[in-house]
């Protein structure tokens, strides 16, 4: 859509800021390969070096560029590409919990266990931060630590788009209609607070994947194994809440499939089954192999 403005000559900051974050959407929900990715980013960090200023005033520091050209840049509301770890939603979080119930991470070193966490804590004594450092909130860490973290918007959005309000009185359709244009409208700059509800809502999904994820492997019997596939059910009331939606129990299921991959499990495909907000109902996934981003290399 970027593409189709920028050719019209109609393409804006904003729609900028969009395309960025729907790029980054696709990477983040594995719906799309790291080399399209790849090309992508390429694509659009042209456009953010010759635009990506978000700032309707145009107020900000003085920066030369390289044939000595200088020009006027934000300082806050510009986009600026740059690299960033594998962590999800790091600035409403401390770096220890991030990275406690990031799937890379939590993967990798089985954060589930108590193994697990004294690996987590002695990987964060080596790279020199300290612990306690490490367990404030994000904002309240030293500057030594502290990295840029755009992702962050993705979870945001993603979790509004998922929270249906189940105190409509309308339809579900009409409930979906509202937390559409509530994800929206906290892709704007101006409505922050509809975007920091959507990461702490974030924030209480990934906590309850952890948590269905560590039952599943440490539970006799969580996993059923069939000749040419396996099976899971989720019927926790607290945290099916949470996994009843499409995106979310997919997450969980890449999620729990990196797990099965680590432990050195053979590769079958996955169906999941989580009890629906609706009576009687049953929200159902299935996945062939996993492909997440953070455990493909």
């Amino acid at each position: 859509m970027y593409e189709l403005a920028h050719a019209l000559r109609r393409n804006t900051s904003e729609l900028l800021w969009l395309a960025c974050v729907a790029l980054t959407d696709q990477f983040v929900h594995n719906r799309i390969t790291n080399e399209r990715y790849q090309a992508a980013v390429m694509e659009l960090e042209q456009h953010v070096n010759g635009s990506g200023n978000l700032d309707p005033s145009g107020a900000g520091a003085v920066v030369t560029l390289k044939d000595g050209t200088k020009v006027r840049a934000p300082e806050a509301s510009r986009i600026a590409y740059e690299d960033e770890p594998r962590l999800m939603l790091l600035r409403e979080w401390s770096l220890f919990d991030s990275m406690l119930c990031s799937s890379y991470v939590a993967t990798k070193l089985r954060t589930w266990t108590d193994n697990g966490l004294k690996k987590l804590k002695l990987l964060l004594a080596r790279m020199g931060f300290p612990l306690a450092d490490c367990q404030k909130s994000f904002q309240y860490m030293s500057m030594e630590v502290k990295r840029k973290i755009r992702t962050d918007v993705v979870y945001g959005v993603t979790a509004l788009l998922e929270s249906l309000n189940a105190e409509s009185k309308g339809s579900k359709e009409s409930s979906a209609a509202e937390q559409f244009w509530a994800a929206y409208s906290a892709l704007s700059l101006s409505n922050v607070d509809q975007l920091q509800k959507g990461m702490q809502s974030a924030i209480e999904t990934q906590r309850a994947i952890l948590r269905q994820r560590s039952s599943a492997i440490t539970k006799t019997g969580f996993i059923r194994s069939a000749k040419k596939f396996r099976w899971v059910k989720l019927d926790d009331p607290v945290d099916t809440i949470k996994l009843c939606h499409p995106q979310a129990l997919t997450k969980f299921c890449f999620f729990l499939m990196d797990a099965l991959k680590e432990r050195g499990a053979r590769m079958k495909p996955l169906i999941c089954s989580c009890l629906a907000k609706e009576p009687e109902k049953v929200l159902v996934v299935s996945m062939w192999k996993t492909k997440a981003w953070g455990c493909s290399g």
